[in-house]
């Protein structure tokens, strides 16, 4: 009878493989994980400050806008003064007057909290920056070593996959199709270790799978270690393999 759990197990640990070098691609090294983080949360801070300018100028701006607004609207109400025609006419006037200039004066305010606001992110951001240089001087060095290692990866990556998909030939497809849906179902983990669980005076041993700690049948492990069939977890379901290094 063909042994498929040796194949199994191989296309097991060549996808695995496969995942951490398609990983790796979209990703950052690990020896570059530190530095990384430490570029990117200074770069956001950096942004943040970008920001809070942008949004600081846009406001004292547009609070200018409004005061030049209000002005005008101060200055043709002046020049309406000689114009009315009784008191009453004249009060209200200088009411819209005293009014306009009350919106002027917590206009000006505004637009000088915002005017403050965008120096200090200002003076901030320059000193973020002084700052930063160095960093970023140090992480273009490492992400230039990193891109030139990257072809190296693919390649592998891609010999991966032909490894990959000779393995998947050599299962017939219900096989396949059956690990494809376990692994499915466990994000990438189809297999299971069986664990021996040693119990000294106690009795004879005890199997579990190492995926969900079920017990496992003994007859199981007898096909697994002599016959090479495969076993499933009667709980998980899992492709049970034993450690070829224990005892």
């Amino acid at each position: 009878m063909t042994k498929y759990l040796p194949t199994i197990i191989e296309l097991h640990k060549t996808v695995t493989e496969l995942r951490k070098s398609e990983e790796l691609l979209d990703g950052i090294p690990d020896w570059m994980q530190e530095l990384h983080q430490e570029h990117s949360a200074r770069k956001a801070e950096i942004d943040e400050l970008e920001e809070a300018i942008a949004e600081a100028t846009q406001e004292r701006r547009g609070t200018e806008g409004e005061i030049n607004e209000i002005r005008e609207k101060v200055k043709q109400y002046q020049e309406q003064i000689s114009l009315v025609r009784n008191q009453r006419e004249y009060g209200a006037l200088l009411q819209e007057i005293d009014g306009a200039k009350e919106q002027i004066k917590g206009l000006e305010e505004q637009a000088l909290a915002a005017m403050e606001r965008q120096e200090e992110a200002e003076s901030k951001l320059g000193e973020e920056r002084q700052g930063f240089e160095d960093l970023d001087a140090r992480y273009a060095v490492e992400l230039e070593k990193w891109e030139a290692q990257k072809p190296q990866v693919a390649e592998e990556a891609e010999r991966l996959r032909g490894r990959i998909e000779v393995l998947r030939e050599r299962l017939p497809k219900p096989i396949q199709g059956q690990y494809e849906r376990i692994s499915a179902r466990y994000g990438g983990e189809a297999l299971a270790l069986v664990v021996k669980i040693e119990r000294g005076g106690r009795g004879a041993n005890m199997w579990h799978c190492g995926a969900c700690n079920y017990r496992v049948r003994p007859q199981a492990v007898v096909q697994i270690q002599d016959h090479g069939t495969l076993e499933f977890c009667d709980t998980c379901k899992r492709i049970l393999y034993l450690d070829e290094a224990a005892d």
